[in-house]
């Protein structure tokens, strides 16, 4: 196994620390951080990005020729880390791998070690792995605060109050497609430049918040509408297929056949989950695509229109101003600062 011991003293460290290792070079720009695996330790990439709140988001899309493991030690942060598997497996472990916890794809886990011990993260070799973590520097993250720490909630004070790390944390559970469409969304994400930086500081917040959600194991919201597993699976296999049939989802009737499911349980499900319909899924779904095609000005409105199955021009100008604020027509008119600088 090749382990990298990665000794930070600063959030913003981790890459050019593993871009070190690697024997490679890295990127930076608006504070996010890419690093792109060298062919002689396997593809893929990382990145990082941090924000002054205490709050950083990692990625990874991985697969490495050899067994791999980073040894993760802050000399000076208290890191908790909110880690989620995508696809594929890793392992994580504390000091010297005495007890090691496996999560899986669609699992995550709430990882903290404690003050100087290392966090070990394994990869498995030529395992395809999409990971994304939240890297929450507790002694940031309560400076940003509005209120005095002791309101909050039993659970969630002994999570963020232990800014001197005494005590370590690992704690599995399984996944929220919430937060899996959160992640998609950054994964798909085609803006750039300062707006990119301000959604994915969002989305950080929002997957926290899923996360959050889920690891509060008195939630009555969950306890009483909790859904059996095949029928989470059942809308799992609903959004796959609409994410990959944007242009022709079909009917609720049919996504439910395609689900597994009656058409009652898939709604049922969608409203538990989402907090919305089928059919006001499917449409969220589209302005998200439709806002990104806009932005990239390669196609006009009629264009996205046809791409995204919709009939009518007229009706989808309608939903996207409601949505946004704002028309089609003015997003695709807009010309990047950069670009009215480049041509003058």
């Amino acid at each position: 196994m090749n382990t990298y011991h990665l000794k930070l003293n600063d959030v913003d460290d981790i890459i050019p620390e593993l871009a070190n290792h690697f024997g490679t070079i890295y990127t930076e720009q608006l504070g996010e951080y890419n690093l792109q695996i060298p062919v002689t330790k396997g593809e893929g990439s990382i990145s990082v990005i941090n924000f002054p709140n205490g709050i950083g988001l990692h990625t990874y899309t991985c697969k490495f020729r050899e067994d791999v493991q980073f040894k993760l030690l802050h000399n000076k942060a208290k890191p908790i880390r909110f880690i989620y598997c995508v696809e594929g497996s890793l392992s994580s472990s504390f000091a010297n791998n005495d007890e090691t916890e496996t999560i899986a794809e669609h699992e995550y886990l709430i990882a903290a070690p404690k003050d100087q011990e290392d966090h070990n993260l394994q990869f498995a070799k030529d395992d395809e792995v999409v990971l994304c973590y939240l890297e929450i520097d507790r002694i940031k993250f309560q400076q940003y605060f509005s209120f005095d720490l002791e309101e909050l909630e039993p659970i969630f004070y002994e999570l963020f109050s232990n800014k001197t790390a005494n005590l370590r944390i690992s704690e599995k559970a399984s996944f929220s497609l919430k937060t899996a469409e959160a992640i998609k969304e950054i994964r798909n994400c085609e803006i750039s430049g300062f707006p990119r930086i301000n959604f994915i500081g969002a989305k950080s917040l929002e997957i926290l918040s899923y996360m959050l959600n889920r690891f509060k194991k008195d939630d009555q919201y969950f306890e009483n509408k909790k859904l059996k597993d095949k029928d989470m699976k059942a809308i799992e296999n609903a959004v796959e297929y609409i994410d990959a049939n944007i242009a022709n989802t079909g009917t609720v009737s049919d996504l439910a056949k395609i689900a597994g499911v009656n058409t009652n349980k898939l709604q049922e499900g969608f409203h538990i989950v989402f907090g919305k319909t089928v059919n006001e899924y499917i449409r969220d779904i589209r302005l998200t695509k439709a806002l990104n095609i806009l932005n990239n000005g390669n196609k006009n409105v009629s264009e996205v229109v046809y791409e995204l199955g919709l009939s009518s021009r007229s009706y989808f100008s309608k939903i996207f101003k409601e949505k946004y604020g704002i028309s089609p027509r003015k997003v695709l008119s807009r010309k990047p600062v950069t670009k009215k600088l480049e041509e003058e």
